[in-house]
C-alpha cells in the first residue's frame, strides 16, 4: 500500500512537470509567432522592395537586434514602384551610403503605436538615418486604426497595415516614400538636371538667393518639359523683362518666399480641402492637384486647369533643410496675362 502510495505521487509528480512543460512550450511558441522587425520585413512579401534596400545597405540583421526598439515606416512594394523602383536589383546602381542613410531614416529608435503620437500637425521626430520625419495625426473615428496619419507628405495605410507588433518594435506601411536630402532648396535645384530652366527663372526674377537662406519655404518647380512646352527657353527666358509683369507671375512658384512648410497632403489632412493661400489676391489649394483663382474668383483663369505633381509620386513632397519642394507637370499662371497694362 505504501509503496503504491508512493507511485502515485510520483506518477504525479510527472503530470505536473509534463504540464507545466506544456505550457511553457505553448507560452514560447505564442512569443515565436511575433517576429523581429527584421525577420518580418524579410518574409512580407509586400515589403520585399524595402527587404532589398535593407540587404542592399547592410542594415536587415540590425533590426533583429534584442536589445533595441524600433518603429518602422515601411513604404509598400507599391510605394516604390510609384518612383520607378520596380525590382531589387534597381537598388544596386545606388549610391550603397546614401541609401543606408535613406533606409534608416524611415526608422525610429523606439516603439511609438499610433496612439503614442501626438494629434497634431508636424510632429518632428529623428531617425536613424539623422534625418527628420514630420509625422501629423488627424483623430477622426474612434480609436486609432481610423486616424489619418502622414509622414512626410506619405499616408499611413489604415488597420490592419498600421501598428503591426513586432518582438523589438512596431511597424506602419507607408503608401508612398519619404523624400528627405540633407542639402537647401537651391542646391537641390542646382543638381537637378530637370529644373534648369526653373532656376534660370528664379535668378531672371530675383528670388535664387532666397531658396538658400529663407526658410521654411515651399517651392513649387516646373520641369524643363513644361516650360519649352509653352516655348520658354532659356534664350527667352534670358531676355524677359520682368518688370512688364505683375510680380505673382514669377513669385507664385514660392509662395512669395513666405514661411510656408508644406507638403502635398498637408491641407487634406488638416481638413481644409477648401482653403486657399492667398498670393497677390490669386488664391492657391496646394495638394497633389493645385487649383489656383484669379482675384475675381474665377478659377483657371489666368493659368491651367490641369496642374499636379510631375511623375505622380515622384515628383511630390522632397523634404529639404530649409523647406519643401514639388515637382510639377505645368506652369502655374501664364505669363503673358499678367503683364502690366
Amino acid at each position: 500500500m505504501k509503496r503504491s502510495t508512493i507511485l502515485y505521487m510520483l506518477l504525479m509528480l510527472l503530470v505536473a512537470a509534463s504540464c507545466r512543460k506544456t505550457n511553457l512550450t505553448v507560452e514560447q511558441e505564442r512569443n515565436n509567432e511575433i517576429r523581429s522587425a527584421g525577420d518580418f520585413i524579410r518574409n512580407n512579401y509586400d515589403l520585399s522592395l524595402l527587404a532589398a534596400a535593407l540587404q542592399q545597405t547592410g542594415y536587415m540583421d540590425s533590426l533583429n537586434a534584442a536589445d533595441k526598439l524600433f518603429t518602422i515606416w515601411a513604404p509598400d512594394n507599391k510605394a516604390f514602384n510609384n518612383i520607378g523602383i520596380k525590382y531589387a536589383s534597381d537598388f544596386r546602381s545606388m549610391n550603397t551610403d546614401s541609401l543606408r542613410i535613406a533606409v534608416k531614416n524611415l526608422i525610429l529608435p523606439n516603439r511609438l503605436y499610433i496612439s503614442d503620437l501626438p494629434s497634431q500637425m508636424d510632429n518632428i521626430y529623428t531617425g536613424l538615418g539623422g534625418g527628420p520625419l514630420y509625422i501629423s495625426v488627424v483623430v477622426q473615428g474612434k480609436n486609432a486604426d481610423a486616424f489619418r496619419v502622414s509622414v512626410s507628405g506619405c499616408d499611413v495605410y489604415d488597420a490592419p497595415k498600421r501598428n503591426i507588433a513586432l518582438r523589438n518594435g512596431v511597424l506602419h506601411v507607408l503608401q508612398s516614400v519619404p523624400k528627405y536630402i540633407g542639402i537647401n532648396i537651391q542646391d537641390f535645384i542646382t543638381a537637378d538636371t530637370s529644373l534648369t530652366l526653373f532656376a534660370q527663372l528664379m535668378k531672371k526674377s530675383g528670388q535664387w538667393d532666397a531658396l538658400k537662406t529663407v526658410q521654411p519655404l515651399t517651392v513649387y518647380a516646373p520641369r524643363n518639359d513644361v516650360f519649352l512646352n509653352y516655348s520658354l527657353t532659356a534664350d527667352s527666358i534670358n531676355r524677359l523683362d520682368v518688370k512688364r509683369y505683375k510680380p505673382v507671375a514669377f513669385s507664385i512658384y514660392t509662395l512669395a518666399l513666405g514661411q510656408h512648410h508644406l507638403f502635398s497632403n498637408d491641407l487634406q489632412l488638416a481638413g481644409g480641402a477648401n482653403d486657399r493661400l492667398l498670393i497677390d489676391g490669386y488664391g492657391i489649394a496646394p495638394g497633389k492637384t493645385i487649383a489656383i483663382w484669379a482675384p475675381n474668383g474665377r478659377w483657371g483663369y489666368h493659368g491651367p486647369s490641369d496642374i499636379g505633381m510631375a511623375g505622380g509620386d515622384a515628383g511630390k513632397d522632397f523634404l529639404l533643410t530649409n523647406g519643401v519642394l514639388h515637382r510639377i507637370n505645368n506652369i502655374m499662371l501664364y505669363p503673358d496675362s499678367l503683364l502690366i497694362k
